[in-house]
């Protein structure tokens, strides 16, 4: 009995050491994220579908986003939309000035490429992007 109470001990010891917290990976990926996505980043076109395949279309070079440290937006880009959060890996929040309205958009970053894909409360059934560079 004294032998099955010691290795019981050790087995509950060794099974709650073996757990391991998070320790904040999730929270630290999107401040790296936020980070890579501060900056001015220029459109260069959109991928769009009418029913089929997706495919490009170029920006006329005249829409930008600048996305500041502190969570402030601007640019004619997307020009109703003041602010932006990142919640997670891959999901950007931005919000307009009277904090009612939000969009949710996947985002990808490669390179100097910045993909953003609306993903709710609006969404494009047949797929919608817009590409970026950074300036």
């Amino acid at each position: 009995m004294k032998y099955l109470a010691c290795f019981l001990s050790a087995l509950v010891i060794l099974s709650t050491s073996a757990c391991k917290k998070d320790g904040g990976t999730a929270n630290a990926n999107a401040l790296k994220a936020n980070a890579i996505l501060q900056g001015k980043w220029k459109v260069i076109g959109n991928m769009i579908s009418s029913g089929g395949p997706m495919y490009f279309v170029p920006d006329n070079g005249n829409h930008y986003v600048e996305f500041n440290a502190n969570g402030a937006m601007s640019g004619p880009a997307f020009p109703d939309f003041t602010h932006y959060a990142i919640k997670d890996s891959v999901t950007l929040n931005m919000t307009k000035t009277d904090k009612t309205t939000y969009e949710n958009y996947y985002f990808t970053i490669k390179i100097d490429t910045l993909t953003l894909s609306p993903t709710g409360p609006l969404v494009c059934v047949e797929g919608c992007d817009v590409k970026l560079v950074k300036e």
